[in-house]
């Protein structure tokens, strides 16, 4: 379910704002993923319906546009989700199937369910400032500064492929609970970072 709004607020600013309320269910969320399979028993894949590694339960996005006095203009930007589920494993072929990412992790005494686990949830707010000056007609510079994850949120989640290496009591691993992969810190929801920019037209 999708709910949608979008506002002229006044002659200055406009408003959107977008709220997504999902679940999402399957045996088999493999079909992206080529380099792992991870049922647990390939002749029963049925026993693995769980929620789909896309299963998000929230998504709010919103954007906002001011135009301010002496020919400033303010932006904002707003991405928030819940998490990702993903799987804990062992972390080595304990099946002896020469696949290390469909061995689950035992927690309690039960073999843990796909995607039984949920990441953290993800928050980002950019920010943006343009100041422009105009010469003559044609000609108008542009001077901004944006600012990308503003609040510094962590956002320790790793996409949807995510596994978490749980070793075996004889042998646990210290991160055990925790999700894998690092994601890249060029995409949105990476380090606070502030650009300067210049744009000129003519």
């Amino acid at each position: 379910m999708t709910l949608s709004v979008s506002s002229r607020l006044g002659r200055h600013a406009q408003m959107q704002a977008q709220h997504t309320l999902a679940h999402n269910k399957d045996d088999d969320s493999n079909e992206r993923n080529f380099s792992r399979e991870v049922t647990l028993n390939v002749f029963d894949p049925e026993a693995d319906y769980t929620w789909s590694k896309q299963d998000v339960r929230h998504v709010f996005n919103t954007s906002t546009v001011v135009d301010m006095p002496h020919g400033f203009t303010a932006g904002a930007v707003l991405i928030a989700r819940s998490g990702f589920p993903f799987t804990p494993v062992i972390g080595t072929d304990q099946q002896r199937d020469g696949n290390d990412d469909n061995d689950r992790a035992i927690i309690n005494g039960r073999v843990a369910e796909r995607n039984s686990m949920r990441q953290p949830k993800f928050f980002d707010l950019d920010l943006s400032l343009m100041k422009s000056l105009n010469f003559g007609q044609r000609k108008k510079i542009d001077f901004m500064i944006q600012v990308f994850n503003t609040t510094r949120a962590s956002n320790r989640n790793f996409a949807n492929d995510s596994i978490s290496v749980y070793g075996t009591p004889a042998a646990p691993v210290a991160t055990a609970g925790q999700p894998l992969f690092a994601p890249s810190t060029a995409r949105f929801g990476g380090p606070r970072q502030i650009q300067l920019g210049l744009r000129t037209s003519f």
